[in-house]
């Protein structure tokens, strides 16, 4: 994924109106490049690229600086959940960590936090994370995936409507995966749409079973509801998969 320079960025703000940096998951999607132009003037940015897809991904760009620009929140480290032989362990980027690097990444929290130790954090289903060095001075993170990155909201972001419940279920999650042939395979074998979906039919299930649990947070059911329609229009086959997954982790209501 290229990231425009500075220049680049300002060449083509001259041309076209700067798009509005996305407060939600719900926001339009971005192309790469207005992503990139975005970055020259921020720490950390969530969005869904591109804006094309019947389904667009998510994305979060990160860039850890050597010294702080003092406009912005400045990462100064990201921690992120990988799974490194039978377990799960946190992986630490900062800015002397070796580039470039390109690896998996694994679902669970993803926390930004700066040199005063204000943080925000992100709720992800798992994906790839590359991290280059751009210019002598910076480190450039981006995060993939098929599945949504989500706001747990922190220092300088709001929260995004599933953020919480996704992080409730995967406190569940752990308490299935207390073998190492479970905590591999769901971390690194289980496609990030798949758990996903396996999230989203736990979600249903919960509210069918409850309605008292449905009407006191009327917003999350009908996210749930529309993320749910979306998967059956355009991914049917991974809402299958996870139904299989929540049978095999009996997560299923």
């Amino acid at each position: 994924m290229a990231i425009a320079t500075n220049d680049t960025a300002s060449q083509g703000a001259l041309t076209e109106p700067m798009p509005a940096v996305p407060q939600s998951i719900d926001d339009p999607p971005l192309s790469v490049d207005e992503a990139a132009a975005l970055m020259s003037d921020l720490g950390f940015l969530a969005c869904r690229v591109p804006p094309d897809a019947e389904v667009p991904d998510s994305c979060l760009m990160v860039v850890v600086r050597d010294a702080p620009t003092n406009r912005h929140f400045d990462p100064e480290t990201a921690t992120f959940w990988v799974v490194d032989g039978p377990h799960g362990r946190l992986e630490v980027v900062d800015r002397g960590t070796r580039t470039p690097f390109a690896r998996r990444f694994s679902w669970g929290t993803i926390r930004l936090t700066d040199r005063f130790g204000a943080r925000n954090e992100l709720v992800t289903f798992g994906g790839r994370v590359t991290g280059t060095r751009i210019g002598p001075d910076a480190t450039l993170l981006v995060f993939g995936s098929a599945a949504p990155i989500l706001r747990l909201g922190g220092h300088s972001q709001p929260r995004d409507q599933l953020a919480d419940a996704a992080a409730v279920f995967f406190r569940r999650l752990v308490t299935r995966m207390w073998s190492g042939s479970a905590e591999v395979e769901v971390g690194t074998r289980v496609p990030a749409e798949e758990l996903w979906a396996a999230f989203l039919l736990h979600e249903h299930a919960r509210f069918a079973s409850a309605p008292s649990v449905r009407e006191s947070v009327p917003d999350v059911a009908r996210a749930v509801a529309r993320a749910l329609e979306e998967a059956r229009t355009h991914r049917p086959e991974s809402l299958a998969a996870g139904r299989r997954l929540l049978d095999w982790l009996d997560l299923a209501r």
